[in-house]
This record gives C-alpha cells, structure tokens and sequence, in this order.
C-alpha cells in the first residue's frame, strides 16, 4: 500500500497561518511596547500591569521558540502520511476533551 502524503498547499497554508498568528500579537512597534510597559509599570495599580503585560504577548525570544517549533513542526508534517496527521489530531482533540472535563470553566 502506498503512503499518501499530506498535499503540499495543506503544508504551506499551516506554515502561513501560523506566521499570521505569531505576527497578529506584534502589531505595536518594539518601542511602543517598551514605551507602554515602562508607562504601565509606574502605576499602582496591579490588575491593570497584569492585563497589559497579557495584551503585550509573547517576548522575542518566546516568539522565536515557537517559530522554530512550528518550523519542525511543518517539517516532520511534510514527511509523514494523512492517516498519521489524522491520529495526531485524533490525539490531541481527546487530549483538550479530556482536560475539559477534568478542569470544567
């Protein structure tokens, strides 16, 4: 039986959407960031720093952690099979199912 392996546009359009979203949080320049979190670290008030460190995101090197994890990421899916990328997803669709029911919102 011949392996059939992912088409190539399903790849390229994984590689590309996570792009978009690792972008999508870094939409301020760096140093209105660093104006922002500078300005916010000044007030009393710790809800509010608590929040705008959360809306800031990811750090650079955070981001560059996760792109290189999806860099592999799309590699070892470019070189295995459907059926395989299937039982992944099968595994990590019961793997949230489950910690739903484990921790309930």
């Amino acid at each position: 039986m011949r392996r059939v392996r992912p088409d190539a546009d399903f790849v390229a359009h994984q590689a590309q959407r996570m792009q978009e979203l690792l972008r999508q949080r870094a939409a301020v320049s760096r140093d209105d960031l660093e104006y922002v979190a500078d300005a916010v670290s000044r007030l009393k008030d710790a809800r509010l720093k608590a929040c705008v460190a959360d809306l800031i995101g990811w750090g650079d090197e955070e981001r560059a952690e996760i792109e290189t994890f999806v860099a592999i990421a799309i590699e070892v899916m470019k070189r295995t099979n459907v059926s395989k990328l299937r039982e992944c997803a099968r595994i990590v669709e019961l793997r949230h199912l489950i910690k739903q029911e484990v921790e309930p919102a």
